[in-house]
């Protein structure tokens, strides 16, 4: 035994060093990162939280036993290392007495102690087993992109299982050469653990009594194995053995806490910090010129994100739910994670020495640290070798709907990292998708991504058979009602979201709730604006919104936008007010409960159908409000529930969140079609949503599945709301009755074909008939098709400059966020897709309306212009009826909007430097307008009838892209009467447009603050 000690001291006194000095690297560059105070507080100030929250993560490992069999294998092979800590002990109290019978004291050979140790050495064998037939079944060479395992360090993984291997033979050698030497004994005996050490007794009949060779050679192997994979786990991604309890430890104080009990840092956002303190409006005049704003290097990530970087185990289960990564896109949480984890750790010679000292170091880890965080990358995008660290790409396609944060078993903080970055690349590069241009702009003029008159807020209430109370003008504050409701953006504006707001207030006034709204007051959240990056804008919304909540004494609040309940209950109370937010579909379940709302369980109504319900990442994920949609759901007549396979907390995206809703999607599947064709599969008649935002997405998808006859006409999409009223009501739950719709559809399809065919020689083919268009009150205004790519915009973010001339008025039918819209409707109108059937020509003698004129392209994105939508604000139109068209009597006729639907529109062809309101000449934050005018656009001769912002405030309830052919022949005129200019060839856009690349070498300190307001 003495040689068996001195080779296993010099084993210890060469590795233990290395090993030493690998920590307190990793210390310091963990610690090297920006001050996280508040992470602190959770230990300091939540103690028992963060015990609890280690006992039921670390120890409990309930976050990976969500995924059952691969989380038992890793509690078998955890638990193991835990266990068999008792095998080390003993193993070097032999060494150092040289005495193989070395045993605890007080507790000494206990025999329960070996049966522990032995059976979870078996388990962890049985884990290992596990562990290498999930990897043989989702190698990346055999699935690609499917694997979950697709960019992880393959080899090293298989190393470690070889490594575990290892320490788990060589215990069972050295307990069973001991075991061998040791006479007969039983249950407990004192000499040895004896039988109770099953697995070490059975090995040790095998070999021979006298056994000191084994004894010592056992004995060394199994320190050696240890001490080598010592080293290996402090350079490899298993490192979260030591820095996942800590990560988990040190999770946002904030998390939400979810049904089962378990914490993620979902809901809000992070705030902006700068030094380890969040950063406001009010402290932008305050800010050091150094001061960062976001993360634009490694550098600024604070420790808790290196920390991050540092437990990231490459499970890929991030990965596998990712709705970016499973519909072709470049981004995989997983990947962004090892290459900002990778960029850390080869740009730390750099990064944790002197100034002075930089000029010494090797070439390729000054290349490294010089590599920008975000832009162009070299080689695969989500694996690039060269290049950025993170590409445009894979930064932009993120939706936020926060997957991979709810699954990473380490508590990762994904989305928090993407927005920060998103931060630096709006407030400090002026590089962003050009599409959010027209979002931040609609935002900053109106206070709605849509850039409409905030006079129209109320447009939705407008013919409800009771009167609205409206604060400021019914009644002078919320105490005199029961809730405010937050109607949103899209409630009060996206055509479709409007029958959700109706159908909300009508259930509310059924059930006797006393409500008010904030009507023109409103405006947006900011939710939009923050996911994006612009956390100035965000901040500016919230605090008029913040006011006017204060001064109306708002305390309960229900909405029917999850994105807007997240941001007031969530966001909102890190600037000053904390209010009781549910969703609506809260709030009618407790009403459906207390009996003040019945669904007729007869009739009509109670038809049958099958249901089938999608989750908003927002109101589920984000705020764990799973089962209250599912109750009225179940609960309806007639109604029968079929979950999606991806469902509740695995629910998949509709594509909208992270401001994607107002980006395009070019690369890969569009993400709301692999979610609708999800929906179709179940065969259900109806998709069930609880977001404006999911039905825009899914309602387009639809379109997109019917047209190709993939989904059934009859089937629609719908929010609960509108669900409950017509059971409630008792009136006909669907468009058709099941078989219904494609006969009902027939008619209309055989007398467009003759006029399609003629029109596709005049004109760009039209797209096919909406097969959801119809008069109903469950009809969804059709999606149309992909919108063409927007222009950057060119020039920063806060330019003062003066903007360029305006380029002639483009046809209608352009990007959703063309400088010069296109004409009409709602924001999800893409002109180009023509109704079903083809518009006849203008009449010669019809004066054409006027052309709006376009806003400045060049200027700053915060130049004031007059409003997208503004040309109608003069002469409003009068709103079609809310009393929908019965379906069942002209099934033919479900297509197009009643004939009146049009003609009040005609008024409002004015033009848009008219309907202008005067109070829209200056910023939210009165950042200078540019300092010469964009030119007037073409005379309307010179363009087509179309280009007139005519239709948009036609009723809101026949949306302007509806309208048949034959009852409105004045909206589309013949092409050959009024040609366009050819557009010239769009060029194929990257997956969120192109961004825009200003000058980004200005010194801010000579030219003011960059927020200078």
């Amino acid at each position: 035994m003495t040689v068996t000690l001195i080779i296993g001291l010099i084993l210890n006194a060469i590795i233990l060093p290395l090993a030493a000095k690998r920590v307190l690297f990793l210390y310091r560059l963990i610690s090297h990162g920006q001050p996280a105070p508040d992470r602190m507080e959770n230990i300091t100030k939540r103690t028992a939280g963060a015990l609890g929250t280690q006992l039921r993560e670390v120890l409990g490992q309930r976050r990976l036993l969500k995924w059952t069999i691969p989380g038992v294998a890793h509690s078998f092979v955890m638990y193991a290392f835990l266990i068999l800590g008792t095998v080390y002990v003993e193993a070097y109290g032999a060494l150092l007495s040289r005495n193989p019978d070395w045993h605890f004291l007080f507790i000494g050979t206990w025999g329960p102690l070996g049966l522990l140790q032995d059976l979870i050495a078996v388990l962890c064998l049985v884990g290992l087993v596990t562990f290498y037939f999930i990897r043989m079944r989702n190698q990346p060479e055999k699935l690609g992109r499917k694997s979950r395992f697709s960019g992880s360090h393959l080899g090293g993984a298989y190393l470690v299982l070889f490594m575990i291997f290892n320490v788990i033979w060589t215990m069972f050698l050295f307990r069973a050469a001991v075991s061998a030497g040791v006479p007969e004994s039983g249950p407990g005996s004192d000499d040895g653990y004896g039988k109770w050490a099953f697995a070490s007794y059975a090995i040790g009949k095998l070999l021979p009594e006298d056994n000191g060779f084994l004894i010592g050679l056992g004995l060394l192997l199994h320190i050696g194995i240890m001490l080598v994979f010592l080293i290996d786990v402090l350079h490899s991604k298993h490192l979260h053995i030591f820095v996942a309890p800590l990560n988990v430890m040190f999770k946002r104080p904030d998390a939400i806490e979810r049904e089962d009990g378990k914490t993620v840092a979902l809901g809000k956002v992070k705030p902006m910090m700068n030094n380890g303190k969040a950063i406001t409006l009010d402290d932008v005049d305050d800010l050091d010129e150094d001061a960062t704003l976001g993360i634009g290097n490694i550098n600024d990530f604070s420790w808790k994100g290196v920390l991050d970087f540092a437990s990231c185990t490459e499970c890929g289960r991030c990965q596998s739910q990712c709705p970016a990564w499973n519909t072709e896109k470049p981004l995989s949480p997983k990947m962004l994670i090892m290459n900002l984890r990778d960029h850390a750790f080869a740009s730390a010679p750099y990064n944790l020495v002197a100034e002075d000292k930089r000029g010494g170091l090797d070439a390729a880890v000054i290349a490294e640290a010089e590599r920008p965080l975000v832009g162009d990358t070299e080689g695969l995008a989500w694996h690039p070798d060269g290049g950025a660290i993170i590409d445009t790409d894979v930064l932009w396609s993120c939706t936020n709907c926060g997957a991979c944060v709810n699954q990473c078993p380490v508590d990762i903080e994904h989305v928090d990292h993407i927005t920060d970055m998103r931060r630096y690349q709006v407030l400090v590069e002026s590089n962003f998708p050009s599409e959010l241009n027209g979002l931040f702009r609609g935002l900053e003029q109106n206070g709605n991504p849509w850039n409409m008159s905030s006079r129209g807020r109320m447009d939705w209430a407008k013919d409800l058979p009771f009167e609205v109370k409206v604060v400021g003008e019914t009644i002078e504050s919320l105490d005199e009602v029961d809730w405010l409701f937050w109607v949103g953006c899209a409630g009060a504006y996206e055509d479709r979201a409007k029958k959700t707001t109706r159908a909300v207030a009508e259930l509310l006034d059924m059930a006797g709730v006393s409500f008010g709204v904030l009507g023109n007051g409103e405006t947006c959240t900011g939710d939009s604006a923050r996911r994006a990056g612009n956390e100035f804008v965000f901040q500016g919304l919230a605090q008029q919104n913040i006011e006017m909540l204060t001064e109306a004494k708002a305390k309960q609040v229900v909405s029917t936008c999850p994105h807007c309940m997240n941001t007031l209950k969530n966001e909102y109370r890190d600037l000053g007010i904390e209010l009781d937010v549910i969703h609506h579909t809260q709030l009618l379940n407790r009403l459906v409960r207390e009996g003040k709302l019945t669904p007729v369980a007869s009739g009509e109504g109670a038809h049958q159908r099958k249901i089938t319900y999608h989750d908003p990442c927002f109101l589920g994920r984000h705020n764990q409000v799973y089962t209250p949609p599912r109750d009225l759901l179940q609960i309806m007549p007639g109604a029968e529930l079929a979950e999606m396979e991806r469902s509740g907390e695995k629910s998949f995206c509709c594509g909208a969140g992270g401001a994607r809703m107002w980006m395009e999607e070019t690369i890969g599947e569009r993400i709301n079609v692999n979610r609708t064709n999800e929906a179709v599969a179940t065969g259900a008649d109806q998709i069930a949503v609880g977001c404006p935002f999911c039905r825009v997405m899914l309602a387009d998808g639809l379109t997109e599945a019917q047209d190709n006859g993939s989904a059934r006409a009859e089937v629609e999409v719908l929010d609960v709301a509108q669900m409950l009223l017509a059971s409630v009501k008792g009136e006909v739950a669907t468009r058709y009755k099941p078989g219904e719709g494609e006969k009902a559809a027939a008619p209309a399809a055989k007398k467009a074909e003759a006029p399609e065919a003629k029109a596709a020689e005049e004109a760009a083919p039209a797209a096919p008939a909406a097969a959801s268009a119809g008069s109903s009150l469950f009809d969804d205004a059709p999606a149309e098709a992909p919108a063409a790519k927007a222009a950057p915009s060119g020039g920063s973010l806060f330019d003062d400059a003066p903007a360029a001339p305006a380029e002639p008025a483009k046809p209608a039918g352009g990007s959703l966020f063309d400088e010069a819209p296109a004409a009409g409707g709602s924001l999800f109108d893409a002109a180009d897709s023509a109704p079903a059937e083809p518009a006849a020509p203008a009449k010669a003698e019809e004066k054409p309306a006027p052309a709006a004129a376009e806003p400045a392209s060049g200027g700053s994105l915060f130049d004031m212009g007059g409003s997208l939508f503004d040309a109608a604000d003069s002469a409003p139109a009068e709103p079609a009826k809310a009393e929908p068209a019965k379906v069942e009597e002209k099934p033919a006729e479900a297509a197009a909007p009643a004939a009146p639907a049009a003609e009040p529109a005609a008024p409002a062809a004015a033009p848009a430097t008219e309907a202008a309101p005067a109070d829209l000449s200056g910023s939210l934050f009165d950042i200078p307008a540019a300092s010469e005018p964009a030119p007037a656009a073409a005379p309307a001769a010179a363009a087509p009838v179309e280009e007139a912002p005519v239709e948009e405030p036609a009723a809101e309830e026949a949306p302007a892209e509806e309208p048949a052919a034959e009852e409105a022949p004045a909206e589309e005129p013949a092409a050959e009467e009024a040609p366009a200019a050819p557009a010239p060839a769009a060029e194929a856009p990257k997956s969120s447009g192109e961004t825009n690349e200003p000058r980004t070498d200005v010194n801010i300190s000579d030219s003011g603050s960059l927020f200078d307001l």
